[in-house]
């Protein structure tokens, strides 16, 4: 009797067969194989979510610098026409004269930051994908605008369809200075507000299919400044496919929304005078 208490006792306390350990390893291995893609999907959208909140920042600081500055839209941030502290972003390295024949001040001063009162919370002109794509790289790689070198580190920019354009009814939103002068654009004079993209989400890639829609076309493809000059016979500036294929973009009316990249090539869309 006291043998077969033992025998019972010691068959109790058994530990698992190699079997049974395998069998519990591959359900883990499992419930994790389809636990991860989801999680990684997650991911990606609150990504996207982050970055279309970015947008709606953008787009508040615009409608109150637009109340401030007598209903005019800040400067187009362009590479080609250096700095100037009208520009609506400061993304050149801060202390360097320009083009321009200004100093360029730093990121935290831009005329949007200081409308929202962010202080040094800059992070809004990033989407937070760009990290993942490795974006800094490339675009230090791929800048267009030196000496000095500045790269643009960001990834939004502000609409310039065919901008400074006096001769004819299209031109960019944004304050553009020519060879006769500032060019300024008010925003009473964008028609159908709510469906005109102000500031657009550009792809920060080069080869990536899954930022990029036309891969490799550094003309294009890829953003360089602050100043987005897309056109409808999608020979311009593009917005990019991060999300699923679509972009996150604050339209002139001052809200934001998730749109197919495609938006770029409907002239309905990016020229503010139609």
């Amino acid at each position: 009797m006291i043998m077969n208490d033992c025998e019972n006792r010691n068959s109790a306390y058994r530990g698992f067969t190699l079997i049974e350990l395998l069998v519990v390893i591959a359900i883990i291995a499992i419930l994790a194989a389809m636990l991860l893609p989801a999680l990684s999907a997650a991911k990606k959208r609150a990504q996207a979510i982050a970055c279309l909140n970015n947008q709606k920042q953008l787009g508040l600081g615009m409608m109150l610098y637009l109340g401030d500055s007598g209903d005019q839209f800040p400067g187009a941030a362009s590479g080609a026409q250096g700095f100037h502290t009208e520009d609506w972003i400061y993304w050149r390295a801060p202390g360097y004269p320009t083009a321009s024949g200004q100093t360029s001040l730093p990121l935290a001063q831009s005329q949007i930051i200081s409308q929202l009162h962010t202080g040094n919370a800059t992070n809004i002109f990033r989407c937070p994908m760009s990290d993942q794509l490795n974006a800094d790289v490339e675009q230090n790689a791929h800048h267009t605008f030196a000496p000095p070198v500045f790269p643009y580190y960001y990834s939004y920019s502000f609409n310039n369809y065919n901008a400074g354009n006096a001769a004819t009814s299209k031109h960019g939103m944004g304050l553009n200075w020519t060879a006769s002068g500032p060019f300024h654009f008010k925003s009473t004079s964008v028609r159908s507000a709510a469906m005109k993209m102000m500031i657009a989400e550009e792809p920060v890639t080069l080869n990536n299919p899954n930022d990029n829609p036309i891969p490799g076309n550094l003309a294009f493809g890829l953003i360089d400044d602050g100043y987005w000059a897309p056109n409808d016979t999608a020979q311009g500036n593009v917005l990019t496919k991060r999300h699923s294929g679509k972009a996150n973009v604050a339209f002139a009316d001052g809200h934001s929304e998730l749109v197919p990249w495609g938006y770029c090539t409907n002239i309905n869309y990016i020229d503010p005078t139609l």
